[in-house]
């Protein structure tokens, strides 16, 4: 089973990937806080889905970890902000995208990320 951290603090977007990824048949896992981000990364999940604009959370720092882990991770935030969307790929996300976007193609974008994982995973 497919194993998502969804890393955002606002409750509608955490509804909208939840039911996207539940309706997918993933596993999901909610993080809001910098410390519950930690622990689900820390977890290995196969998908970490994060919102570049998530309160007290360092998003590039909490894209590199999921990448380490072996995550494929989709960033989205506001439009009116290309730099925190460019910080995002510089830090290894794999998909990012404006708010706008992952409400119109939440599941396309999700079943894009299932397949092998982008690194080592440990036992």
């Amino acid at each position: 089973m497919t194993t998502i951290a969804i890393v955002v603090s606002d409750l509608m977007f955490q509804s909208r990937i939840r039911a996207a990824a539940e309706a997918l048949g993933f596993e999901v896992r909610i993080a809001d806080s910098a410390d519950a981000a930690a622990s689900a990364v820390a977890g290995h999940p196969d998908i970490v889905a994060i919102d570049l604009h998530a309160a007290g959370i360092d998003a590039a720092a909490t894209i590199r970890a999921a990448k380490d882990a072996g995550a494929r991770v989709l960033a989205f935030g506001r439009h009116t902000e290309p730099q925190a969307l460019r910080a995002a790929r510089d830090a290894g996300a794999d998909s990012v995208v404006a708010r706008s976007q992952l409400v119109d193609e939440l599941p396309e974008l999700l079943r894009g990320l299932v397949g092998p994982r982008s690194g080592k995973r440990e036992a």
